[in-house]
């Protein structure tokens, strides 16, 4: 499993933040990882969902954090679908309810 930037629900709220930053297309490279670890999007968005996994166990399952997976979700199709607004405007949603 690749190694994530964040800890803890504060830093999993900057990471939402840098992935609707730089897309699916403008991710920086990553330095001292293996190309598998390279960003991507299929690696942002896992990272996405094990952000929130953190956050559920920081603050336990509640409604807000299906929303956020159903938000995080939509978003992810939007941008496979090359939907680059439609994607940053559900990361925007999730952005306001984590």
């Amino acid at each position: 499993m690749a190694n994530f930037p964040f800890s803890d629900l504060h830093s999993f709220k900057d990471y939402v933040i840098y992935v609707q930053t730089y897309r699916s297309d403008r991710f920086p490279p990553r330095t001292a990882v293996g190309p598998e670890d390279q960003w991507s999007l299929e690696l942002a968005f896992e990272g996405l969902g094990v952000g929130l996994d953190v956050a559920v166990r920081e603050e336990g399952e509640c409604l807000v954090f299906s929303e956020c997976r159903k938000l995080i979700g939509e978003a992810h199709e939007y941008y496979r679908a090359g939907n680059l607004r439609g994607g940053f405007s559900k990361l925007e949603e999730l952005s306001k309810h984590s």
